[in-house]
Protein backbone atom coordinates (compact mmCIF):
# COMPACT_ATOMS: atom_id res chain seq x y z
CA UNK A 1 0.00 0.00 0.00
CA UNK A 2 1.48 3.08 -1.17
CA UNK A 3 0.69 6.62 1.23
CA UNK A 4 1.48 8.70 -1.95
CA UNK A 5 1.01 9.13 -5.57
CA UNK A 6 4.63 9.84 -5.74
CA UNK A 7 5.77 6.44 -3.67
CA UNK A 8 3.47 4.65 -5.97
CA UNK A 9 4.59 5.56 -9.20
CA UNK A 10 8.43 4.94 -7.92
CA UNK A 11 7.61 1.28 -6.99
CA UNK A 12 5.51 0.92 -10.23
CA UNK A 13 9.25 1.80 -12.09
CA UNK A 14 10.66 -0.21 -10.18
CA UNK A 15 8.49 -3.44 -10.99
CA UNK A 16 9.69 -6.64 -12.61
CA UNK A 17 8.31 -8.60 -15.37
CA UNK A 18 5.79 -11.71 -14.77
CA UNK A 19 8.04 -14.01 -14.88
CA UNK A 20 7.66 -17.08 -17.62
CA UNK A 21 5.52 -19.47 -15.24
CA UNK A 22 2.99 -21.68 -16.46
CA UNK A 23 -0.18 -18.83 -16.27
CA UNK A 24 -2.36 -21.62 -14.93
CA UNK A 25 -0.53 -21.99 -11.93
CA UNK A 26 0.23 -18.42 -11.11
CA UNK A 27 -0.99 -15.60 -12.68
CA UNK A 28 0.27 -12.30 -11.91
CA UNK A 29 -2.45 -9.60 -13.85
CA UNK A 30 -2.11 -6.50 -12.07
CA UNK A 31 -1.65 -4.32 -9.04
CA UNK A 32 -3.66 -4.27 -5.32
CA UNK A 33 -3.94 -0.97 -4.28
CA UNK A 34 -5.88 0.20 -0.73
CA UNK A 35 -8.34 3.11 -0.95
CA UNK A 36 -10.09 2.97 2.69
CA UNK A 37 -10.49 0.49 5.89
CA UNK A 38 -12.77 -1.46 7.24
CA UNK A 39 -16.63 -0.81 8.91
CA UNK A 40 -15.59 -2.31 12.53
CA UNK A 41 -12.69 -0.05 12.86
CA UNK A 42 -14.56 2.85 11.31
CA UNK A 43 -12.03 3.68 8.70
CA UNK A 44 -13.95 3.03 5.99
CA UNK A 45 -14.87 6.16 4.18
CA UNK A 46 -18.62 6.89 4.47
CA UNK A 47 -21.01 9.75 3.03
CA UNK A 48 -22.88 9.74 6.47
CA UNK A 49 -21.53 9.07 8.98
CA UNK A 50 -21.09 6.03 11.29
CA UNK A 51 -23.05 5.34 14.50
CA UNK A 52 -21.15 7.88 17.08
CA UNK A 53 -19.92 10.26 14.52
CA UNK A 54 -16.97 9.97 11.82
CA UNK A 55 -17.28 8.84 8.66
CA UNK A 56 -13.80 7.70 8.01
CA UNK A 57 -11.22 8.63 5.16
CA UNK A 58 -9.17 7.15 2.48
CA UNK A 59 -6.16 5.96 3.38
CA UNK A 60 -3.91 7.50 1.35
CA UNK A 61 -1.89 10.54 1.75
CA UNK A 62 -3.05 14.10 1.92
CA UNK A 63 -4.23 16.73 4.30
CA UNK A 64 -8.03 16.55 3.42
CA UNK A 65 -10.42 14.76 1.45
CA UNK A 66 -9.70 16.47 -1.62
CA UNK A 67 -5.89 15.94 -1.47
CA UNK A 68 -6.53 12.40 -0.83
CA UNK A 69 -8.96 11.81 -3.69
CA UNK A 70 -6.43 13.34 -6.12
CA UNK A 71 -4.07 10.87 -4.82
CA UNK A 72 -5.98 8.18 -5.44
CA UNK A 73 -6.98 9.19 -9.01
CA UNK A 74 -3.67 9.47 -9.55
CA UNK A 75 -2.66 5.79 -8.45
CA UNK A 76 -5.44 4.56 -10.32
CA UNK A 77 -4.34 6.77 -13.51
CA UNK A 78 -0.85 5.54 -12.76
CA UNK A 79 -1.63 2.13 -13.27
CA UNK A 80 -4.39 2.17 -15.86
CA UNK A 81 -2.14 3.87 -18.14
CA UNK A 82 1.05 1.56 -17.71
CA UNK A 83 -1.04 -1.24 -18.90
CA UNK A 84 -1.94 -2.68 -15.49
CA UNK A 85 -5.07 -4.27 -14.20
CA UNK A 86 -6.66 -2.86 -11.27
CA UNK A 87 -7.64 -4.55 -7.99
CA UNK A 88 -8.46 -1.56 -5.67
CA UNK A 89 -9.88 -2.28 -1.56
CA UNK A 90 -12.56 0.04 -0.76
CA UNK A 91 -15.42 -1.20 1.00
CA UNK A 92 -17.49 2.45 2.39
CA UNK A 93 -19.94 3.94 -0.01
CA UNK A 94 -18.19 7.17 -0.48
CA UNK A 95 -14.74 5.50 -1.22
CA UNK A 96 -16.36 3.40 -3.76
CA UNK A 97 -17.76 5.87 -5.48
CA UNK A 98 -14.27 7.96 -5.27
CA UNK A 99 -12.63 4.49 -6.69
CA UNK A 100 -15.28 4.06 -9.64
CA UNK A 101 -14.75 7.86 -10.76
CA UNK A 102 -11.23 6.86 -10.97
CA UNK A 103 -11.90 3.74 -12.87
CA UNK A 104 -13.61 5.89 -15.46
CA UNK A 105 -11.23 9.20 -15.45
CA UNK A 106 -8.63 6.65 -16.19
CA UNK A 107 -10.05 4.86 -18.85
CA UNK A 108 -11.62 8.55 -20.64
CA UNK A 109 -8.00 10.12 -20.57
CA UNK A 110 -6.44 6.44 -21.82
CA UNK A 111 -8.61 4.56 -23.73
CA UNK A 112 -7.80 0.95 -23.51
CA UNK A 113 -9.97 -1.80 -24.10
CA UNK A 114 -11.00 -4.53 -21.89
CA UNK A 115 -9.00 -3.51 -19.00
CA UNK A 116 -11.18 -5.08 -16.09
CA UNK A 117 -10.36 -3.59 -13.30
CA UNK A 118 -12.47 -4.19 -10.00
CA UNK A 119 -13.27 -3.34 -6.52
CA UNK A 120 -12.78 -5.41 -3.83
CA UNK A 121 -15.36 -5.88 -1.19
CA UNK A 122 -17.20 -3.14 -2.43
CA UNK A 123 -19.57 -3.46 0.55
CA UNK A 124 -21.28 -0.39 -0.13
CA UNK A 125 -21.31 -0.32 -3.33
CA UNK A 126 -23.63 2.84 -4.61
CA UNK A 127 -25.89 2.82 -7.51
CA UNK A 128 -23.66 5.73 -8.58
CA UNK A 129 -20.50 3.08 -8.24
CA UNK A 130 -22.54 -0.05 -10.24
CA UNK A 131 -23.78 2.26 -12.86
CA UNK A 132 -19.90 3.23 -13.69
CA UNK A 133 -18.40 -0.18 -13.48
CA UNK A 134 -21.07 -1.83 -15.45
CA UNK A 135 -20.42 0.94 -18.02
CA UNK A 136 -17.06 0.02 -18.52
CA UNK A 137 -17.37 -3.36 -18.31
CA UNK A 138 -15.27 -3.18 -14.76
CA UNK A 139 -16.27 -5.43 -12.06
CA UNK A 140 -16.25 -6.55 -8.17
CA UNK A 141 -15.43 -8.97 -6.21
CA UNK A 142 -17.44 -9.53 -2.97
CA UNK A 143 -17.09 -11.70 0.26
CA UNK A 144 -19.91 -13.65 1.15
CA UNK A 145 -18.71 -15.58 4.68
CA UNK A 146 -17.23 -12.04 5.24
CA UNK A 147 -21.48 -10.79 5.47
CA UNK A 148 -22.13 -13.78 7.29
CA UNK A 149 -19.48 -13.52 9.91
CA UNK A 150 -20.43 -9.62 10.47
CA UNK A 151 -23.81 -9.00 9.78
CA UNK A 152 -25.18 -9.21 13.30
CA UNK A 153 -22.44 -6.60 14.53
CA UNK A 154 -22.11 -4.19 11.71
CA UNK A 155 -25.70 -2.72 13.13
CA UNK A 156 -24.01 -1.41 15.84
CA UNK A 157 -21.46 0.63 13.52
CA UNK A 158 -23.48 1.39 10.61
CA UNK A 159 -27.17 0.89 12.10
CA UNK A 160 -29.55 -1.84 10.63
CA UNK A 161 -30.50 0.04 7.53
CA UNK A 162 -26.82 -0.15 6.04
CA UNK A 163 -25.47 -3.28 7.54
CA UNK A 164 -28.42 -5.16 5.80
CA UNK A 165 -27.65 -3.74 2.73
CA UNK A 166 -24.17 -4.29 2.67
CA UNK A 167 -22.46 -6.52 0.32
CA UNK A 168 -25.88 -5.99 -2.46
CA UNK A 169 -25.30 -9.03 -4.40
CA UNK A 170 -28.37 -8.87 -6.07
CA UNK A 171 -28.07 -4.71 -6.75
CA UNK A 172 -24.91 -5.22 -8.44
CA UNK A 173 -25.97 -8.49 -10.74
CA UNK A 174 -29.23 -6.01 -11.75
CA UNK A 175 -27.12 -3.52 -12.88
CA UNK A 176 -24.88 -5.44 -15.31
CA UNK A 177 -22.07 -5.70 -12.93
CA UNK A 178 -19.56 -8.52 -13.10
CA UNK A 179 -19.52 -10.18 -9.81
CA UNK A 180 -17.23 -12.56 -8.56
CA UNK A 181 -16.60 -13.91 -5.72
CA UNK A 182 -13.98 -14.59 -3.14
CA UNK A 183 -13.53 -15.69 0.81
CA UNK A 184 -10.49 -13.14 1.94
CA UNK A 185 -9.15 -15.96 3.99
CA UNK A 186 -7.66 -16.22 6.49
CA UNK A 187 -9.90 -12.95 7.31
CA UNK A 188 -13.13 -15.06 7.07
CA UNK A 189 -14.44 -18.40 6.51
CA UNK A 190 -12.95 -19.84 3.11
CA UNK A 191 -15.54 -22.41 2.33
CA UNK A 192 -17.53 -21.81 -1.10
CA UNK A 193 -20.17 -23.46 0.18
CA UNK A 194 -21.17 -21.64 2.76
CA UNK A 195 -20.25 -18.44 0.46
CA UNK A 196 -23.18 -19.94 -1.81
CA UNK A 197 -25.60 -20.30 1.15
CA UNK A 198 -24.95 -17.05 2.37
CA UNK A 199 -25.82 -15.48 -0.72
CA UNK A 200 -28.95 -17.47 -1.26
CA UNK A 201 -29.90 -16.56 2.39
CA UNK A 202 -28.35 -13.92 3.66
CA UNK A 203 -28.55 -14.88 7.05
CA UNK A 204 -25.36 -14.49 9.76
CA UNK A 205 -23.80 -16.66 11.67
CA UNK A 206 -24.31 -15.67 15.02
CA UNK A 207 -28.11 -15.22 15.27
CA UNK A 208 -29.21 -17.08 11.81
CA UNK A 209 -30.68 -13.62 11.43
CA UNK A 210 -31.82 -12.63 8.17
CA UNK A 211 -29.76 -9.50 7.03
CA UNK A 212 -31.03 -7.39 3.70
CA UNK A 213 -33.15 -10.17 2.38
CA UNK A 214 -33.61 -7.90 -0.86
CA UNK A 215 -30.54 -8.68 -2.01
CA UNK A 216 -30.52 -12.34 -2.07
CA UNK A 217 -29.34 -13.86 -5.46
CA UNK A 218 -30.52 -17.51 -7.09
CA UNK A 219 -28.69 -20.67 -6.64
CA UNK A 220 -27.29 -20.41 -10.27
CA UNK A 221 -25.88 -16.83 -9.96
CA UNK A 222 -24.08 -17.36 -6.57
CA UNK A 223 -22.01 -20.40 -8.02
CA UNK A 224 -21.40 -17.95 -11.02
CA UNK A 225 -19.76 -15.67 -9.25
CA UNK A 226 -17.29 -18.24 -7.95
CA UNK A 227 -17.15 -20.04 -11.24
CA UNK A 228 -17.49 -18.03 -14.86
CA UNK A 229 -17.08 -14.18 -13.40
CA UNK A 230 -14.16 -15.23 -11.12
CA UNK A 231 -12.21 -16.85 -14.17
CA UNK A 232 -13.21 -13.80 -15.90
CA UNK A 233 -11.92 -11.45 -13.48
CA UNK A 234 -8.55 -13.61 -14.15
CA UNK A 235 -8.51 -13.14 -17.58
CA UNK A 236 -8.89 -16.72 -17.76
CA UNK A 237 -12.30 -17.19 -18.82
CA UNK A 238 -10.95 -18.49 -22.42
CA UNK A 239 -9.81 -21.75 -20.65
CA UNK A 240 -11.58 -22.21 -17.34
CA UNK A 241 -14.58 -21.29 -15.26
CA UNK A 242 -17.01 -23.47 -16.88
CA UNK A 243 -17.26 -27.41 -17.87
CA UNK A 244 -16.78 -27.14 -21.73
CA UNK A 245 -14.91 -28.77 -24.44
CA UNK A 246 -11.19 -27.00 -24.87
CA UNK A 247 -11.23 -25.87 -21.32
CA UNK A 248 -9.13 -27.42 -18.62
CA UNK A 249 -11.40 -29.73 -16.16
CA UNK A 250 -11.48 -28.55 -12.47
CA UNK A 251 -13.95 -29.74 -10.39
CA UNK A 252 -15.45 -31.12 -7.49
CA UNK A 253 -18.49 -33.68 -7.13
CA UNK A 254 -20.96 -33.17 -4.40
CA UNK A 255 -22.27 -35.88 -2.15
CA UNK A 256 -25.64 -34.78 -2.39
CA UNK A 257 -28.28 -32.86 -4.73
CA UNK A 258 -26.86 -29.38 -5.10
CA UNK A 259 -30.07 -28.07 -7.08
CA UNK A 260 -32.50 -29.67 -5.05
CA UNK A 261 -30.59 -29.08 -1.34
CA UNK A 262 -32.08 -26.54 1.46
CA UNK A 263 -29.69 -24.09 0.98
CA UNK A 264 -29.18 -24.49 4.71
CA UNK A 265 -27.67 -28.22 3.84
CA UNK A 266 -25.56 -26.79 1.06
CA UNK A 267 -22.43 -25.90 3.94
CA UNK A 268 -22.60 -29.50 4.68
CA UNK A 269 -22.90 -31.53 1.60
CA UNK A 270 -19.80 -33.66 1.14
CA UNK A 271 -16.65 -32.83 -1.36
CA UNK A 272 -16.15 -36.28 -2.36
CA UNK A 273 -14.49 -36.05 -5.62
CA UNK A 274 -12.14 -32.73 -6.37
CA UNK A 275 -10.68 -32.72 -10.09
CA UNK A 276 -7.63 -29.61 -11.02
CA UNK A 277 -6.53 -29.30 -14.95
CA UNK A 278 -8.00 -33.03 -15.10
CA UNK A 279 -6.13 -34.74 -12.50
CA UNK A 280 -7.95 -36.64 -9.21
CA UNK A 281 -6.39 -34.42 -6.62
CA UNK A 282 -9.09 -35.15 -3.71
CA UNK A 283 -10.90 -38.72 -3.77
CA UNK A 284 -13.09 -39.89 -0.76
CA UNK A 285 -14.28 -42.66 -2.84
CA UNK A 286 -11.48 -44.52 -3.06
CA UNK A 287 -9.88 -44.27 0.20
Amino acid sequence: MASTAEEFTRTLTELGGRGDGDPRRLAIHGLKIFADGIVPNKTAWMHEPYVGGGCGSLCVGGENDAERIAEIQAMIGQAHAAGHQLGVHVTADRACDTVADAFAAAMAEHPRPDARHYVIHGDFLTAHSMKVLAAHGFGVNMNPTIKWTVADMEEEFVGAGRAAYAWPYRDAIDAGVRVASGSDAPVAYPDWRQGVATMVLRESKAAGRVSGPEQRIGLAEAIRTYTVDAAWQDFADGWKGSLEPGKVADLCVLDGDLLGADPHDIPSLPVVLTVMGGRIVHDTLRD
